[in-house]
């Protein structure tokens, strides 16, 4: 299973045509974006087709946040080991399995183990950031400028797609998957074997430290609200899921001479690796978890809730579709952005920026165009942070770590979306009047996650003042 391959030759890389390598790379993340934007519109239709209630769907959107934390220093940590185009492979395999199974078995159970394995994409981004650090370094920050804008123009776009195709019979959405899975699957194959894996297994001890209590921390922030958060079951799990991951820190970072590491915690004693997991947790908190409520707010009636404007499932994908192509447009300038302004002033313009955006849909929650204009500031914004934040968690680190490194920053966003869905549910059902949400707990949230944004601009002010010359466009 392991590739002894030599990195390809300068010469190579220009016959091959690094835009070509960029574009397959693309195509690979926009089957992450589908995947991850139809469940949205999709999970909570099932209901009536399934012959399934509401607790079930979030159990099947817990099940996918569990996973997503879990896999991310997994499948990560199995790039640097077994060599990254391998491991790619075996993740895009695994989804399109899911996929298929998803699209031609809709049932309970299919549905529930597809969404496990739709989460392998939660790799892509980090293993093929390996492959291009490898094969041409000078264009990492492009290259993930690109993935992550086509990323979130496709998170919008399988979210409107499935919608669509789903209309009647939400089953039916699933099928929007199918025709990505197969060209992810194709394009795969046309990437460089890049590296030279490490070879080293997995650290059983630390990968069951780390994974069970990330299960256990997880399900605790995500149940707390339902559970109750002084139920023994919320209780039980938070301080089970903490020791575990104590325990995890601390034998990958004070590991023993000669025994390999589940994820090399030591890369945190860097500046910038530390400064930017702090700030893409505080930036995942911030931004994601919100994308919940923004639905809930824009469907709710203003004559019966006192707020929203009572648009269609179709209207808020529609929205959703329209505003990720700033999200598209912010990310592709991103790279550029980095060098000409510099990292750190990039990063903490993206806060701020974020920010602001919830302050003008709180400032203008009784207009659609206003409301509207506050969404856009948060799209723009997201494009901007999850590409920034990407390309740096891996400057600074050895090549042959790149995929763990960027799997960390990547378990550091999924944790921070988890803790920040944990708030925004908290505040909700903490101000709930007839079933809804009241107008104080809404702009309590908007105003906590202001707060959230702007703590993610004060990290990313740590950044140290420098730009590499390993990664510029």
């Amino acid at each position: 299973m392991t590739s002894t391959r030599p990195a390809p030759r300068a010469a190579d890389i220009t016959r091959r045509s690094i835009i070509g390598m960029i574009i397959a790379m693309a195509l690979i993340e926009s089957l992450s974006g589908v995947t991850q934007g139809f469940l949205n519109p999709i999970l909570p239709a099932l209901g009536p087709v399934l012959n399934i209630d509401d607790p079930t769907i979030n159990g099947i959107f817990l099940i996918s946040n569990l996973s997503f934390a879990v896999l991310t220093p997994i499948i990560s940590r199995l790039g640097d080991s077994y060599g990254y185009r391998l491991v790619l492979r075996c993740s895009t395999l695994v989804v399109v399995l899911g996929v298929f199974m998803m699209a031609l078995w809709p049932t309970l159970w299919t549905v529930t183990i597809g969404v496990v394995m739709l989460t392998c994409v939660v790799g892509f981004i980090p293993l093929m950031m390996g492959i291009l650090r490898v094969t041409s370094p000078k264009h990492t920050r492009t290259g993930v400028s690109v993935m992550i804008g086509m990323l979130m123009i496709m998170v919008g776009g399988g979210g409107l797609l499935a919608g669509i195709v789903g209309v009647n019979d939400p089953t039916r959405g699933f099928w929007v998957g199918v025709p990505f899975a197969l060209v992810a699957l194709a394009c795969s194959f046309l990437l460089p074997d890049a590296g030279t894996p490490s070879r080293e297994g997995l650290a059983l001890g630390p990968l069951m430290a780390c994974s069970v209590g990330l299960i256990g921390f997880v399900a605790a922030l995500s149940m707390g609200p339902d559970w109750g958060w002084t139920n023994a079951k919320t209780i039980g799990s938070g301080v089970l899921g903490l020791v575990l991951l104590l325990i995890w820190i601390k034998l990958d970072f004070r590991r023993a001479e000669g025994v390999p590491p589940f994820i090399d915690l030591r890369m945190l004693l860097n500046p910038s690796i530390r400064t930017v997991s702090t700030a893409t947790f505080l930036f995942g908190f911030a931004s994601v978890s919100y994308m919940g409520t923004n639905g809930i707010f824009l469907h709710a009636e203003a004559s019966s809730a006192g707020y929203g404007f009572g648009l269609s499932p179709l209207d808020i994908a529609i929205i959703l579709a329209a505003t990720s192509v700033l999200s598209l447009l912010s990310s592709l300038f991103t790279a550029k952005a980095m060098s000409l302004f510099g990292e750190r002033t990039t990063l903490v313009f993206a806060g701020f920026l974020l920010a602001a955006s919830f302050i003008v849909m709180l400032s203008a929650r009784a207009n659609l165009v206003g409301y509207i204009a506050g969404f856009s500031l948060f799209m723009l914004s997201m494009g901007i942070y999850q590409a920034a934040t990407r390309s740096l968690s891996v400057e600074g680190v050895p090549v042959e770590e790149t995929s763990s490194a960027a799997g960390l920053n990547e378990l550091a966003l999924s944790v921070g979306i988890a803790v920040g869905a944990a708030i925004v549910k908290m505040i909700s059902s903490a101000n709930v009047l007839e079933g809804k949400i009241t107008l104080t707990g809404l702009n309590a949230i908007w105003l906590s996650l202001a707060a959230a944004a702007l703590l993610a601009a004060l990290a990313a002010a740590r950044y140290p003042h420098r730009q590499t010359t390993e990664s510029k466009p």
